[in-house]
């Protein structure tokens, strides 16, 4: 019977895949050493896959989140190592010579065109080309406030105001545009020609104007919106005249994107400010009270900034604005991160019939704000000023122009005349100069 068990168990083990050691008789020591064993191919096989399938499933996990960490990381990268923004240039205007003989142009036939209702309407198709296209720079900048929810109807919002594209440094978009109406609010959005809504800060502003410049990251602007706009061809309102045709683009009728027509009344008037005199740019064009915007020539190019707050009595109702020639060092400056110079004084030109009075030639300094770096200097109203820095000053618009080009921060040494007993007498300041913040 054990004999029969034998064979039998040994069959088993080999079915099982198993050997046991086999005993050897002779010399068992010589052969103790060998062993059969029987290897699961199958299962090596399989163990590949499975190895392979692991290191392609952490391999796209990897991936993944290496995409998702480079999306949100991407922003913060750009903004910290970013380059440094350019140096932004406003080209200044020609002036021209007085007195320069301009050559006349030969004198040809005129043919006078028929004009009919379609040459109207070619007309107007034309002009409205233009204002498409200039209104690709006119921009809605709207403050938000903790408890003011976003609405993409920008017109909606009591604390919005046109901005004008005037420069890109290369890191950033750079938005001329009103400030107290956004400033104090917990977030700044502008929203560009083509609906795309971006953050915005304010870079530095000038108070005395109550303009700023706002500034949007490159970074964040989409693609698709780059088409949509471009930077404002700034043009002279210098040489600009009355009845010259313009449009006007913006918030001057209370509401976002609006366009109009009309023409210019008038661009000699004048508005004082500390230290300046600005020309305003007058259009026959009725607009809202509080409006902001542009004035737009037929070229395209920007002639005004509007402001209906500056307008005054039965004109407050036609849209008004700085003229852009006046403020083109101020856009310059505040471009590239500086303050507008600021001493503190409201003058006006020493005219002919005051210098028959005994008052001298230069600015004659009307009044004196208060805290201004002029009052701590000791300036006093009826003094008048002849030199900045070294540099005559006859009129008020000398004196801006040389105080332009003062740096904020810097002491500069002021001379003038000061009436005493026996008449006018030299005296001599020395200013520290400020900022118009």
């Amino acid at each position: 019977m054990d004999e029969n068990r034998g064979p039998q168990r040994e069959q088993e083990q080999k079915k099982d895949g198993l050997q046991e050691e086999v005993p050897m008789e002779e010399n068992p020591a010589e052969y103790s050493f060998m062993q059969e064993m029987i290897k699961d191919e199958a299962g090596g096989k399989r163990k590949i896959r499975n190895d392979i399938w692991r290191t392609a499933g952490l391999g796209l996990v990897f991936g993944i989140v290496a995409s998702f960490s480079f999306c949100a990381v991407k922003p913060w990268m750009e903004n910290r190592f970013q380059k440094d923004p350019q140096q932004v240039t406003i080209p200044e205007e020609e002036e021209e010579e007085e007195g320069a003989e301009t050559e006349k142009p030969e004198e040809t036939e005129v043919i006078e065109p028929v004009l009919d209702t379609d040459s109207y309407r070619k007309m107007q198709k034309a002009v409205s080309a233009v204002a498409v296209d200039a209104e690709k720079s006119v921009v809605e900048i709207t403050g938000i406030t903790d408890d003011q929810a976003w609405m993409t109807e920008a017109y909606d919002h009591s604390g919005s105001v046109s901005g004008l594209i005037v420069a890109d440094n290369g890191r950033e978009l750079l938005i001329l545009g009103k400030i107290s109406p956004v400033k104090g609010a917990g977030e700044i959005r502008v929203t560009f020609s083509d609906g795309a809504t971006c953050t915005a800060d304010i870079l530095m502003e000038d108070s005395s104007l109550d303009l700023g410049v706002y500034s949007v990251a490159r970074s964040v602007i989409p693609e698709s919106t780059w088409a949509q706009i471009k930077t404002a061809v700034l043009g002279s309102s210098t040489t600009a005249q009355k009845g010259d045709p313009v449009i006007v683009l913006g918030r001057q009728f209370g509401y976002a994107g609006s366009m109009g027509f009309g023409t210019m009344s008038s661009n000699k008037n004048t508005i004082e400010t500390a230290d300046g005199r600005y020309h305003l740019i007058c259009t026959d064009i009725a607009g809202a009270i509080g409006g902001t915007g542009v004035i737009v020539n037929l070229n395209g190019e920007i002639i005004g900034m509007i402001d209906q707050s500056i307008s005054e009595g039965e004109g407050k109702n036609l849209v008004t604005g700085y003229g852009i020639s006046d403020l083109k060092k101020n856009i310059e400056l505040l471009s590239n991160g500086q303050a507008v110079p600021y001493i503190g004084i409201r003058g006006l030109d020493v005219t002919s019939d005051m210098e028959d009075q005994g008052i001298p030639k230069g600015v004659y300094v009307r009044e004196v704000e208060t805290d201004s770096p002029a009052m701590a200097a000791g300036i006093q109203s009826g003094d008048v000023i002849t030199k900045i820095d070294g540099t005559k000053v006859a009129s008020l618009s000398a004196y801006h122009t040389a105080l332009m080009d003062e740096k904020s921060g810097i002491e500069v040494k002021v001379e003038g005349m000061r009436q005493g007993a026996g008449g006018y007498v030299d005296i001599e300041f020395t200013v520290m100069i400020g900022s118009s913040q």
